[in-house]
């Protein structure tokens, strides 16, 4: 015959499992636009959504042991997650940050993702060290940073800068102005509009970019020294085209490549059109191809 344990032995036995429950997230705070919201977390998600309220909130759930640091005044709140020193607390935080528009927002991670949509911010800028970066909405100036992790960028935005070691970057969506990319290891893509300077520079990795303008007295510098690089400009476009590999191919549908009579290399200098701007290309083995859409 099976005996029950008594109530007391039972509860004893169900309390490791509650002590392991997560910790619910649910705070605000009043924010008008100009304000600033910062997030900081080591591990899990930080996700990013705008709305028309103002004030800011953070919802979601921390893993056993962690707590949230807050600092809140009239123009900025700060929320981080901070994490028990030696101390074998398993799992992380799963953030919803809410925020309103033309505020500035300011996200730090360790290996969680990033993923922000659907804001309208003044400015964004978010860093990981491992942890994946999506972002999207609008905002003023867009600054993304990440180590190993890669980078997915549909922000509309007139100045975005956008930097990986070993990860992808991705950018398009609606950028204009001016564009930076930078990556070691990953390659990069953009798709921009009409911009005044876009520059882009990877060592291993390979560079293909589009622009469907360029902005007169605009610049664009693209610079790879294994990878190869590809440029895409309108057929109107005006500027100077300079293009250089050491041992690497050119491919261009304007103007005339050119090898030294002695010696590797191969460069090709031409205008396009009125030539009131400037494209440098450089290419240390790659090769690189470029291209004028009609």
């Amino acid at each position: 015959m099976r005996t029950l344990l008594p109530l007391s032995a039972a509860l004893a036995l169900l309390l490791p499992f509650a002590a392991l429950a997560d910790t619910h997230v649910d705070e605000r705070h009043p924010l008008a636009a100009g304000g600033r919201v910062e997030v900081s977390n080591i591990a899990g998600k930080v996700t990013v959504r705008g709305w028309d309220r103002n004030e800011v909130a953070l919802s979601g759930s921390m893993a056993d042991g962690l707590t949230l640091k807050q600092d809140k005044s009239t123009n900025r709140v700060r929320w981080e997650v901070v994490y028990p020193r030696n101390s074998n607390t398993r799992g992380g935080a799963t953030l919803m940050l809410r925020v309103p528009r033309a505020v500035e927002v300011q996200l730090g991670t360790v290996s969680a993702d990033i993923d922000v949509a659907d804001v309208d911010v003044r400015r964004l800028q978010a860093n990981a060290v491992s942890g994946d970066i999506a972002a999207a909405g609008r905002s003023s100036e867009t600054t993304l940073g990440t180590v190993s992790g890669g980078i997915r960028s549909r922000v509309q935005t007139p100045r975005l800068e956008v930097r990986a070691v070993s990860g992808q970057v991705q950018a398009g969506g609606g950028i204009t102005g001016e564009v930076a990319a930078e990556t070691v290891s990953g390659s990069i893509r953009v798709d921009a509009g009409r911009v005044q300077r876009l520059s882009a520079e990877a060592v291993s990795g390979s560079v293909d970019v589009a622009a469907s303008g360029l902005a007169p007295g605009g610049k664009v510098s693209l610079q790879t020294v294994s990878g190869s690089i590809g440029l895409a400009l309108p057929a109107t476009v005006s500027a100077q085209l300079n293009v250089k590999t050491f041992s690497g191919d050119i491919q261009s549908d304007a103007g005339q490549v050119e090898r030294p009579r002695y010696g590797p290399g191969r460069s090709l200098d031409t205008r396009l059109g009125g030539g009131d701007g400037d494209v440098s290309i450089n290419a240390h083995s790659g090769s690189v191809r470029v291209s004028l859409r009609r």
